[in-house]
């Protein structure tokens, strides 16, 4: 049981480790390229933001699924925003986040940048990185 426990906890920080390592990797080619770019590859923010004299731009998505096994059914709905509503009777809601945050200059060219969520590379994959500078 101790080896099983121990795989268990070596697995998961691993994958952590690795989603982490990606996720900086993907911000960090970004720094030094224009917005526009960003927002050609990534699509339009969610939100923009000045915070004391800071440009942010920030991407929110969820995913929502109910886990198949636990004998649960899942109702969803859109509006007319294309925002979707899921209410589940039974089962196990499990939600997939991901959000992340983009600072840039007085000329749109970015500074720095933030992610946090459990599902990051699983919502977007490679469509992350920046496809001029793979850092």
């Amino acid at each position: 049981m101790k080896k099983f426990v121990l795989i268990c906890l070596l697995f998961t920080t691993t994958c952590a480790y690795s989603w982490e390592t990606f996720m900086d990797r993907c911000i960090k080619s970004w720094i030094g390229y224009p917005l526009d770019a960003m927002i050609k590859q990534w699509g339009y923010p969610d939100e923009t933001k000045n915070v004391a004299g800071k440009n942010l731009f920030i991407w929110i998505d969820y995913d929502y699924s109910n886990s198949k096994n636990s004998g649960g059914i899942s109702i969803s709905s859109t509006d007319k925003k294309g925002n979707e509503t899921v209410f589940s009777v039974g089962g196990e809601t499990i939600v997939d986040f991901c959000k992340k945050t983009i600072e840039t200059d007085e000329n749109n060219i970015i500074i720095n940048g933030s992610w946090k969520g459990n599902s990051c590379p699983l919502l977007y994959g490679s469509k992350l990185m920046n496809p001029q500078n793979k850092r």
